[in-house]
């Protein structure tokens, strides 16, 4: 496997392609999240704040993407296939096995040393912005460390400074953490290390599989007070987990996505040291804002893992890709397939619904529909899925999804699952074709409209 970037290097390949928007002026802490929210709202670059009143250079949007209804052209995953060391273009097949990998095979990493110093800095005077005015300083994109047995854990983390000297954390509820437990809280990991960590996690909560881990051979590690941390961390806080009674952490809109697929527990760090590289960078999410970067870290991750359960799951291959879109805010799951014969649908649904409990709808396509295209899906569902015949409800006892924003009280409701294919039983030439241009004008007009592209200078290649 091809090493992933650290999370410096890929804003600097963001940067490299035009896709960072730099804030030289001064925004206040305070302001940060607002910035950051609009942006992402407006489908814009990520954003570096480099003036700001900390140690910390916040980043927002690293992860992020732009919404696909309306820009076709765009890919979504883009800014993570360039945190996962792939190029912008990558298909996002290649993208989902990339984040997919460590389901199939354990890998060890390379231990190398640790980029970070030993800091005279304390929890506040880092810098870290606040969620909203008067909210204390936040952290939302981080990887918890700690021992358990004969190895380190990493577990997925946001959390608020409540002192000099402490923070207060989310993590996944019966992660093994104990009180008084010594933990490494690392900031500004690699994005592979967030995607693992979130991989093994939403895995194990809804899985219940306890066979993947959280590293691989892409992220390199160091240790780090006696714990393997990511060895590219921007901040790392070492201390232990306090030995009392933590209170509550406000739960900014559902907190961040990963914290809807699974249990949660509250805990305090006493933070004893503090250690960062030079200038550091570190992820910046305003929570509940749409197409957010852990939305669409935990949407493509989500979606690597239901491929890969099911693809192995009838020792065949009959999906071609899922999609939870950022759009939907996870509700919602597009899933392109062959269809093996009439009545596959209903069982690949009551599959996927058991497996994940991110969606209470699915929108079931044909095998040879585009990924990159999230348009041309929801057109089927008004062309090939008539609402009396492909609309298939459950029952109203189902399990509550967990994701849907439009359900709150925890009660069994129905799922959905949308039929947009075509029939396996029809013959071929009953099967109308897509409207392209290649199959809407005769040979001869594309010709001479080639012809005259490239007359004004243009490429006229099949591409």
């Amino acid at each position: 496997m091809t090493d992933a970037r650290s999370f410096r290097e890929g804003v600097d390949a963001l940067a490299a392609n035009d896709d960072l928007l730099d804030v030289d002026e001064r925004v206040s802490d305070e302001d940060v999240a607002a910035v950051a929210a609009e942006a992402a709202r407006s489908n814009g670059p990520a954003v570096r704040f480099t003036e700001t009143s900390g140690v910390v250079t916040p980043v927002s949007g690293a992860f992020a993407g732009p919404e696909q209804v309306t820009q076709s052209s765009e890919r979504p995953w883009k800014r993570i296939a360039t945190a996962l060391g792939l190029e912008t273009d990558a298909s996002y097949r290649r993208v989902v096995e990339r984040v997919a990998a460590p389901l199939a095979a354990a890998t060890e990493p390379a231990e190398t040393d640790l980029l970070a110093d030993p800091s005279d800095a304390d929890c506040y005077s880092l810098g870290l912005p606040p969620l909203e005015p008067g909210a204390p300083p936040a952290f939302t994109l981080g990887v918890l460390a700690f021992e358990h047995g004969d190895e380190t854990r990493w577990l997925p983390v946001r959390g608020s400074v409540r002192g000099t000297h402490r923070v207060r954390a989310v993590v996944p509820a019966d992660s093994g953490l104990t009180s008084s437990a010594e933990v490494s809280l690392c900031l500004g990991v690699p994005g592979a290390a967030v995607t693992n960590t979130l991989l093994h996690w939403l895995d194990r909560s809804q899985t219940g599989s306890i066979r993947p881990g959280t590293k691989s051979d892409a992220v390199p590690t160091a240790t780090h007070e006696g714990r393997v941390v990511p060895a590219t961390s921007e901040v790392l806080f070492s201390g232990r987990v306090a030995d009392f009674e933590a209170g509550s952490e406000p739960s900014v809109d559902g907190g961040t996505a990963w914290e809807l697929a699974m249990e949660t527990e509250v805990v305090d760090v006493s933070v004893d040291a503090v250690a960062h590289r030079e200038s550091p960078l570190v992820p910046f999410v305003p929570l509940g804002t749409p197409l957010t970067d852990d939305v669409q870290l935990v949407g493509i991750t989500e979606s690597a893992r239901l491929n890969y359960r099911v693809n192995n799951y009838w020792g065949i291959e009959p999906v071609e890709w899922i999609r939870l879109p950022a759009e939907m805010s996870l509700g919602m799951c597009v899933v392109a397939s062959e269809i093996l014969y009439a009545g596959f649908e209903w069982q690949l649904s009551n599959t996927l619904f058991a497996f994940s409990s991110l969606f209470d709808k699915i929108l079931i396509l044909d095998e040879n529909t585009s990924a990159a295209d999230l348009s041309r899906p929801l057109d089927d569902i008004w062309v090939k899925a008539h609402p009396s015949q492909d609309w298939v409800f459950s029952e109203p006892s189902a399990p509550a999804a967990t994701a849907p924003r439009y359900r709150t009280d925890g009660e069994p409701g129905s799922r959905l699952f949308i039929n947009a294919t075509w029939d396996p039983r029809w013959d071929e030439e009953y099967i109308a074709p897509r409207v392209t241009y290649e199959t809407s004008y005769p040979e001869e007009v594309r010709r001479t409209v080639a012809e005259m592209w490239s007359n004004l200078g243009f490429d006229s290649s099949d591409d």
